[in-house]
């Protein structure tokens, strides 16, 4: 098996059989090793080591699974793993073990790759692990279970898949053994993350909201006090509560900048200048919402964040939409357009292709608009979105009304009807 996982870590290194072998040996030679026809020299093994940066003698070590829980362990309590540990923990699971170390192993390479943004190679690791993984949870691996249903469920959050996400995150509620530990309130945060998405009632996502801020206040978790205020920010917007919404934001803001210096202070500060721009943007107070989220995408302009730059461009276009300035509505929504794609991200893909949807009508081209709505309410139905199954189903019912065609607007009605909550 030893070509096997050669193959595998050259394939996880990104490295082609040519970019292996320079200086080393032939092609031929590699080839033949990795479909198992030969063995590889003592020599070959030494050289393609340092190259792939990893230890190939360690594949038959007796302490595997001791070394594997160790990594785990590590990137559990620091968030961070080297690129040798992740190249050993991917040559894991070319092995049998047992289900405790696979929840291990698949939990923390899922939960990985997702937070990387890395969404193939999550994909990829998630299919893995249901090969190998019981759906039938076994006595005293509860903890185990936990942190894998939980890394599935913000797997599946990324993807915008709300019914997994949701389904995952109720699995790891029903392990919680103590409900005020940080664990529960990552999970609750991530709940209200869920009925944010698919409630229009915000009451139910700020119910989790506070549940996890009391226990990170508790903890003195700054980073987590932060993210939960900028959500309840947030939730406290979409319910119209305009006031308490911009105190959540101002309080999130003032413990910014007790922290200055942190890692991830840059983000916080994006994600509040787009949030105050939203509350701005409430009290059609456009001009101070516009400079908000300009501020919001100049910070989110950094490589690592331009996922996060969607959400203030999708704002921007909604605005000039209300100020009739196509040529900026245009220049925003293709923009927001390209990075949904990029990043996978079809909910926000769909918000915004409605929104393009809506400047067709307005141009007049209704029989454009009819054909793209349906089209997106095949994807909502495909991606099981129920709350943009049932804004589609009602826009185009109202619309179908006042061109009075009432059998279509009456079909579509009642099939917004079904998703009420």
């Amino acid at each position: 098996m030893v070509g096997e996982r050669i193959r595998q870590l050259r394939i996880h290194k990104q490295l082609t059989q040519k970019e292996l072998t320079e200086g080393i040996c032939s092609i031929t030679y590699l080839s033949r090793i990795e479909n198992g026809q030969i063995n590889p020299s003592a020599e070959f093994l030494r050289k393609v080591s340092k190259r792939l940066g990893y230890d190939l003698t360690e594949l038959s070590s007796p302490n595997r699974d001791e070394k594997t829980l160790g990594i785990v362990e590590s990137y559990k309590q620091k968030g961070e793993i080297t690129e040798e540990d992740l190249s050993y923990l991917h040559i894991q699971t070319l092995e049998l073990n047992s289900t405790k170390v696979n929840l291990h192993l698949y939990g923390v390479l899922l939960r990985y790759y997702t937070t990387k943004g890395e969404i193939e190679q999550a994909r990829s690791i998630y299919s893995l692990s249901k090969r190998f993984i019981s759906g039938e949870m076994s006595e005293g691996l509860e903890d185990e279970y936990f942190y894998y249903f939980l890394a599935c469920g913000n797997f599946f959050y990324y993807l915008q898949d709300f019914n997994y996400s949701v389904h995952y995150y109720t699995k790891a509620d029903h392990l919680l053994k103590e409900r005020d530990s940080l664990d529960a309130a990552k999970l609750y945060y991530n709940l209200s993350l869920i009925k944010q998405r698919t409630h229009a009632n915000q009451e139910i996502s700020m119910y989790y909201s506070n549940k996890a801020y009391e226990i990170f206040e508790k903890y003195e978790e700054k980073e987590y006090i932060i993210t939960a205020l900028i959500t309840l920010g947030v939730q406290y917007q979409l319910n119209n509560d305009l006031d308490n919404s911009m105190e959540c934001l101002k309080k999130a803001e003032r413990i910014i900048i007790e922290m200055e210096g942190h890692e991830k202070l840059t983000s916080f500060k994006g994600m509040i200048q787009h949030n105050i721009g939203r509350v701005y943007e409430r009290k059609k107070e456009y001009g101070s919402a516009i400079n908000y989220y300009l501020n919001s995408i100049n910070i989110f302009e950094d490589p690592s964040l331009d996922l996060q730059i969607v959400h203030p461009l999708r704002r921007l276009v909604e605005i000039y939409i209300e100020l009739k300035d196509w040529v900026l509505v245009d220049k925003y929504l293709e923009k927001a357009l390209t990075i949904t794609e990029k990043f996978q991200l079809k909910h926000d893909n769909i918000l915004l292709c409605l929104l393009r949807l809506s400047v067709k009508k307005l141009q007049g081209n209704e029989s454009l608009y009819e054909k793209g709505m349906q089209k997106m309410l095949d994807s909502a139905i495909h991606l099981n979105q129920g709350i943009l199954i049932k804004r589609i189903t009602k826009e185009l019912g109202n619309h179908f009304y006042d061109k009075k065609a009432y059998k279509k607007a009456a079909d579509y009605l009642m099939k917004a009807l079904e998703y009420e909550e």
